[in-house]
């Protein structure tokens, strides 16, 4: 087993049933699922991907909200009910949906020819743009969802709610992609 530098004075850590060692070995062994994680190609390839579509869903948030390409499009801070309540910011509400479907385009077409190139294509591309939005639902969900709690509610600067809604889809998104849409298919005996 590889020697852990800063935890070697807890050597074995394989010990977990010594008392003091099994917390260790629990760390040990997030550690190394990190690392494996950190090293995975495929990983490395999602979160290029993932960058990108973010840069696109910031401009396409920008492009419907602050530009003004869009004039027809409410102005901002204009209330509109929807269906059981009012929203204070509908133009937030529009932009931020739209910004959210092209970024799940984006990242549909390069997980499709890069990221997840090299696995089975078990189902038909129709069917994988299907089950991509499907289960990418999560994530729109939380993005809309903390930028127009973030910044109607507490006034934080749209931008920077986008980001965070992002950063706590991310992980939705890695499991359903990787686990769901382009799985690997079984290794061979």
């Amino acid at each position: 087993m590889p020697r852990v530098p800063f935890l070697s004075q807890w050597e074995p850590l394989t010990t977990a049933g010594k008392q003091g060692h099994g917390r260790v070995a629990r760390l040990s062994t997030r550690q190394h699922a990190m690392a494996k994680l950190r090293g995975s190609t495929t990983f490395i390839k999602f979160a290029i991907v993932g960058s990108f579509g973010y840069l696109v869903n910031q401009f396409f948030l920008f492009l419907f909200y602050d530009s003004p390409a869009f004039a027809f499009l409410p102005e901002k801070d204009t209330s509109a009910a929807i269906v059981f309540f009012t929203h204070p910011d509908v133009r937030l509400l529009i932009a931020t949906i739209v910004a959210v479907e092209v970024s799940i385009l984006s990242n549909f077409f390069w997980h499709n020819v890069w990221t997840f190139s090299d696995r089975e294509q078990r189902l038909p591309m129709a069917l994988r743009f299907v089950a991509f939005n499907i289960t990418s639902i999560g994530s729109p969900i939380i993005s809309v969802a903390t930028v127009n709690v973030l910044t109607p509610k507490f006034g934080v600067n749209p931008y920077l709610a986008n980001t965070v809604g992002i950063a706590l889809g991310m992980v939705w998104n890695w499991l359903w992609n990787a686990q769901v849409i382009w799985r690997k298919g079984k290794e061979p005996a």
